[in-house]
């Protein structure tokens, strides 16, 4: 009697590949179109760091980090300005899951929303601290720090939704 245990890192072929590329232009959509327009701050969360979990978790390191660096400059560009924010943090992302990846249970979506959670904060932070820099974002006040925190709250508690559909075509097509 054998037992098969699914670690992640697959590369499935192009029916997978194809899935998770249009799921991820249906994210980006997502994010370019509805959620960049909410009303309140706080609550624009950037939907493609869990996204680049999932990615992280079903592929292997290299196309993991091809996938980050690609839609990290794409977000960049878009935004106005490269300084690199969008490309750094999914990296970062997709090298923690291949870092802790042997360690922790990423399936759960316990582990997802802790881990999507604290690399939001990291986000956070380093907002907090290009706003210090830049000359036209006003004065920086409780309120600041108040809609950073409820954005890695909701970041994490989204996390598990925008994970699943990535690692479940993992499972279907290993």
């Amino acid at each position: 009697m054998s037992v098969n245990v699914h670690v992640g890192k697959t590369e499935p072929g192009w029916g997978g590949s194809a899935r998770v590329v249009l799921y991820t232009l249906f994210v980006f959509l997502a994010q370019a179109v509805w959620i960049c327009r909410l009303p309140y701050p706080a609550i624009r969360i950037d939907l493609m760091l869990p996204l680049m979990f999932g990615v992280a978790m079903e592929r292997s390191l290299t196309a993991g980090l091809a996938w980050a660096l690609t839609w990290g400059f794409v977000f960049d560009v878009l935004s106005g300005k490269f300084w690199g924010f969008h490309v750094v943090s999914y990296v970062v992302a997709v090298c923690l899951v291949h870092i802790s990846i042997e360690k922790f249970e990423f399936r759960n979506p316990l582990y997802q929303m802790v881990v999507v959670g604290c690399c939001a904060l990291g986000q956070s932070f380093v907002l907090w601290l290009y706003l210090l820099v830049e000359p036209q974002a006003g004065s920086l006040d409780a309120g600041v720090w108040q809609n950073l925190l409820f954005r890695c709250l909701v970041m994490a508690v989204a996390s598990p939704l925008i994970i699943y559909p990535v690692t479940r075509w993992g499972e279907v097509s290993s």
